[in-house]
């Protein structure tokens, strides 16, 4: 009886045993007692997160900061022979009535240019920069059109930003450009430095560390280095500097 008890317990354990049947879709379930397939969803599993690498962060943030900068100081003097010249003689013609359309070319100009650096410091900043509302006039006439132009608010502070935006210009530009020059020269020195006259004291030599071609090549080199390090520092810095000032005349009030 013990036997037959133990032989029943075995064959009932093999008759409920459930097969797993496992496939590239939902995993299935089958049951010989119940003929029934039970199916599950696969799970979702948590994917991981890549971290791009320092270089992939840093140089798209470089080019774009180094591109805002060093255009920067051309599109302010354009800014300053196009809006402000043209502002300058209209004014000046304005008694003859000649000088109103040059006045009303003028400013429409500066207008022009503000929308273009809103485009450019959104890039900048990281946010876009809302667009003013201009005082608008449904007359056909010049005259009414000018006088709208030059009662609104957000015209002039357009002129006003061409006028002075050279002064951040300049300041940004001279300083990107000084480190990329740095970097730039202070990497090739060694492609072109032994066209230099020879009497010229390098600093290698002013250090201290004699005037052997090499030492001069890994002077530089090594000062190129540092500049390479520093350069998004001062470039994020600098173009930050050049579009927060173009942010405060240039978004809406």
């Amino acid at each position: 009886m013990p036997e037959r008890r133990s032989r029943s317990k075995g064959s009932a354990s093999t008759t409920k045993r459930v097969v797993l049947a496992v496939s590239a879709g939902p995993l299935s379930f089958n049951s010989v007692v119940g003929m029934t397939t039970t199916q599950l969803e696969p799970a979702t599993f948590l994917e991981p997160v890549l971290t791009p690498a320092p270089a992939a962060r840093i140089l798209p943030r470089l080019v774009a900061d180094s591109r805002y900068v060093l255009t920067g100081l051309p599109l302010a003097v354009a800014a300053i022979l196009v809006p402000v010249t043209g502002l300058a003689i209209g004014l000046g013609l304005a008694v003859l009535w000649v000088g109103v359309p040059i006045m009303m070319f003028a400013l429409m100009q500066a207008r022009g240019f503000a929308a273009a650096e809103r485009e450019r410091i959104a890039e900048v900043l990281g946010h876009e920069i809302q667009s003013p509302s201009y005082r608008t006039v449904e007359a056909s006439r010049l005259p009414a059109k000018l006088i709208a132009v030059l009662i609104d608010a957000q015209t002039w502070r357009d002129v006003a930003h061409a006028t002075v935006r050279w002064i951040p210009s300049t300041i940004s530009f001279s300083l990107v450009a000084t480190w990329w020059a740095a970097v730039i020269g202070g990497l090739s020195w060694g492609l072109w430095g032994w066209a230099l006259p020879s009497d010229d004291i390098e600093l290698p030599e002013l250090f201290g560390f004699g005037d052997a071609y090499l030492t001069n090549v890994v002077f530089n080199g090594a000062l190129a280095l540092v500049f390479a390090l520093t350069l998004p520092v001062v470039a994020r810095k600098a173009a930050l500097f050049e579009a927060r000032f173009a942010a405060k005349l240039l978004a809406a009030h």
